[in-house]
């Protein structure tokens, strides 16, 4: 993807993925606030330590990591198996399409000559840059979601 971004925050969208699914099977908001506090918990030391990287590959280093604590925290609340399969499987796939039409618009981009925005020219400074960066556009993509809630 044509931007940097912190698996921390990846970690954050992929974990609001997972809550949405669960609404879709009817999960209660509590519960899943519950599951989701447990969530970042159990990852918010592994993601913070992360270095910013391409989006997409910041995607990819959180995945496993929140999906992991989300089968945990699922499992903990009694939820079916099956369940917690079909919501890992939705989340991924979700996932896996996004990167793929972000990448196919970028390779389109360039094959038309249009200038597509350098991952490194976007990388703040400091932390302090983070909200510049977080209203960014790249590509036709939305931008990254300030905040994520359950």
């Amino acid at each position: 993807m044509a931007y940097a971004a912190k698996p921390e925050a990846m970690g954050a969208l992929i974990s609001t993925l997972f809550a949405d699914r669960l609404f879709e099977h009817g999960i209660p908001f509590v519960r899943v606030g519950l599951m989701t506090a447990y969530v970042q918990d159990r990852t918010a030391a592994e993601l913070a330590g992360m270095k910013r990287r391409p989006a997409d590959e910041a995607i990819g280093a959180a995945l496993g990591i929140v999906a992991q604590a989300w089968d945990e925290a699922m499992t903990m609340h009694g939820m079916f198996r099956r369940t917690i399969d079909q919501c890992q499987q939705q989340v991924r796939l979700e996932l896996e399409e996004v990167v793929d039409e972000h990448i196919t618009l970028v390779r389109k981009a360039t094959e038309a000559g249009q200038p597509v925005p350098n991952a490194h020219s976007a990388v703040p400074q400091t932390d302090q840059d983070e909200p510049s960066r977080v209203q960014m556009r790249t590509s036709g993509a939305d931008p990254i979601p300030q905040h994520c809630a359950p």
